[in-house]
This record gives structure tokens, C-alpha cells and sequence, in this order.
């Protein structure tokens, strides 16, 4: 077991204790695997794949389209999904620091974030159009 052992000093606190921290540090798990997969499913299904998916298969041509689709989903789709969550799993990092193992990819997980921040924008304003509709569909009068 290593311990290592790091005092951080600020101006209001001179005489505080060292903190301690070690290899040994509790991680989190999951309960039971069933959690585990649920969560995977949740990252995985957004809005798109409910509202925007259909209308983009009907205009496409139907079920012609899912032909392609699913083609290029197992080829391209599916590994690099995989490939995301073994390198966290197999480093315990995030993004960011990732990629750190080849530094040439390094970039890749800066874009993971921006692309994050940019979807989770994205999301909460067409969430924030859906409640602004929905409560005002209560309205005696409708907007």
C-alpha cells in the first residue's frame, strides 16, 4: 500500500492537518449489473433517437433506410461505443485524461467534452420549449 501524503495551505487555513490519500481509496461500484446497463441505455437514447429518428426514416425511405443504417451502426457505430467504454473502464478517468495513454488522441477527449456541453445545451432548450408548451396548454386561453 502507498500512501501519499500532500498539505495544501491557503491564506485562511496555515495550521491545517495534511490530507492523506492512498491507492487503496474506495471506488465506486455498481449494485447489481442490471444498473450498470440501464445507465449505458440512458446515455445511449436521447431525443433524437424518439422524435427525430422516425420522421428521418419515413423521409429516407422507409425501411429501405434501416438496411444502411444498422450496416453502418455495427461496423462504425457500435466499436467505437465500445472502444469509449473500455477506455474508461480501463483507465477509471475521464475524458479529458483518458487519452492521456496515446498522446496523439489526447485532443479527442477534449472534444468528447465540448461535444457534451454543446448536446447538453442543445437539450435544455428544446426540454425547456416542451415544459414552456406544457404549462401554458393549461392556459384558458392558448398562446
Amino acid at each position: 500500500m502507498v500512501l501519499l501524503v500532500y498539505t495544501t495551505i491557503t491564506s485562511s487555513e496555515t495550521n491545517a492537518p495534511p490530507k492523506t490519500t492512498s491507492e487503496d481509496e474506495e471506488h465506486h461500484e455498481w449494485d447489481r449489473p442490471i444498473e450498470f446497463v440501464l445507465s449505458l441505455i440512458s446515455n445511449s437514447v436521447g431525443l433524437g433517437n424518439v422524435w427525430r429518428f422516425p420522421y428521418l426514416a419515413a423521409r429516407s425511405g422507409g425501411g429501405a433506410f434501416l438496411i444502411p443504417y444498422f450496416i453502418l451502426y455495427f461496423l462504425i457505430g457500435a466499436p467505437i461505443y465500445y472502444l469509449e467504454l473500455a477506455l474508461g473502464q480501463f483507465s477509471s478517468r475521464g475524458p479529458a485524461t483518458a487519452f492521456i495513454l496515446a498522446k496523439g488522441w489526447q485532443g479527442v477527449g477534449f472534444a468528447m467534452i465540448i461535444n457534451s456541453v454543446l448536446c447538453m445545451l442543445y437539450y435544455n432548450v428544446v426540454i425547456a420549449w416542451a415544459l414552456f408548451y406544457f404549462i401554458s396548454s393549461f392556459r384558458k386561453r392558448l398562446l
